[in-house]
């Protein structure tokens, strides 16, 4: 980067970086062409709702379970929230005290209401799991067990074996969003999530592991409530994007997909790296754990109290660092007790480069100390 240049880093959006999308684009290319040569006009028609049969076939295998398990769509999120849809209106929802932001809106639209447990650096506070059944008989638990969105804590093996031991307990679904399992940098590979006849439910989506504008997602659901979701898909879109799902099965069946998955952790390893050693050296203690894979981690500012926020994002913006606050990523129940503890920003990393991150994480602490 130029000295004439003003230095920024935007932590805002977690993308995809150029770099990998570029190295995509031929591949893509190449993958859509082949894809309406070899299948024609069956991906170009209306097909099954619940997704490309090879597709599914390959998913399938992947999980150990009968492609008719699997639910193929137009995105992760599109497939919670035909989950959310599924579940009776007003369901009580656990969630992780901090998630994926969109899943707490899509929730709320449906009339659900989220009760937050804690995190711990292994995973789920287990007695609060317990206590918040016993206090709302909820429907459903949703987390986030690989690299977690916002924290990047990654739950041990034991920690999420313990969760979907008390989901049975309580007779409700465990549902496991595992889009980041793949994104794993530090050279160890997480250990997959065995999926039995009840579950749980495994959510993923292709948008951090190829590209966000392909837009496919999917889920493997306990056999006996394929007859209702696939019902509740067909009065919700007739269709997915077939041609990328036969891109995507021929990308996967190719070996080219593990092939870029190497590519990406290669690309984002050094970045991980700059994160945590600028998060290590200027806000040790104000975040969860060291980053293994995913995309985002998270500090927590004890000096910024709400009334600093605002100065604080705007000193941030002035100096040419991309932040906001991530309190829509908070569990509603346990929003008021979390800001009085600080501000909560969420930083992403892998669309910037390792000098970025180290100059933007400690122009961070600068404001940091100027504000508070």
């Amino acid at each position: 980067m130029s000295n004439s240049q003003q230095k920024t880093v935007n932590f805002l959006r977690g993308v995809p970086s150029e770099e990998a999308l570029t190295k995509l684009s031929p591949l893509a290319s190449q993958g859509y062409r082949k894809a309406i040569e070899n299948y024609g006009t069956q991906v170009l028609q209306y097909g099954h709702f619940n997704g490309f049969k090879p597709l599914r076939d390959i998913l399938g295998k992947m999980h150990g379970v009968d492609p008719g398990r699997i639910v193929a769509g137009n995105g992760g999120m599109e497939m919670i929230s035909l989950i959310f849809k599924m579940l009776p209106l007003n369901s009580h929802i656990i969630v992780e005290e901090m998630t994926y932001d969109r899943v707490i809106h899509d929730a709320a639209r449906y009339g659900h209401q989220l009760t937050g447990v804690k995190l711990t650096p292994e995973g789920l506070d287990i007695d609060g799991l317990k206590a918040a059944f016993k206090k709302t008989r909820a429907a459903a638990f949703y987390g986030i067990p690989f690299h977690q969105n916002p924290t990047g804590i990654d739950y041990s093996p034991e920690n999420r074996e313990m969760v979907e031991n008390v989901c049975l307990e309580y007779d409700a679904l465990c549902i496991w969003d595992i889009c980041y399992e793949p994104l794993r940098y530090d050279g160890k590979t997480n250990t997959p999530i065995t999926v039995s006849d009840w579950g749980p439910i495994l959510v993923s989506s292709f948008t951090k592991t190829i590209s966000p504008g392909t837009k496919c997602g999917y889920m493997v659901l306990p056999e006996k409530r394929i007859p209702l979701m696939t019902k509740i898909v067909a009065n919700t879109r007739l269709n997915p994007n077939l041609p990328t799902q036969a891109f995507i099965a021929d990308f996967i069946g190719s070996g080219g997909y593990q092939e870029y998955l190497g590519y990406l952790c290669e690309l984002y390893k050094p970045r991980m790296d700059a994160l945590n050693s600028a998060l290590n050296s200027h806000f040790e203690g104000a975040y969860p754990a060291a980053v293994t894979g995913g995309f985002f981690s998270v500090i927590q500012l004890h000096k910024i109290p709400v009334e600093k926020e605002a100065a604080f994002l705007a000193a941030a913006a002035e100096k040419g660092i991309g932040v906001a606050a991530a309190w829509d990523a908070v569990a509603p129940d346990l929003r008021a007790e979390k800001q009085k503890q600080g501000l909560l920003i969420r930083l992403t990393f892998p669309a910037c480069e390792p000098d970025q991150l180290q100059w933007g994480i400690t122009a961070l602490k600068d404001v940091s100390a100027s504000i508070g």
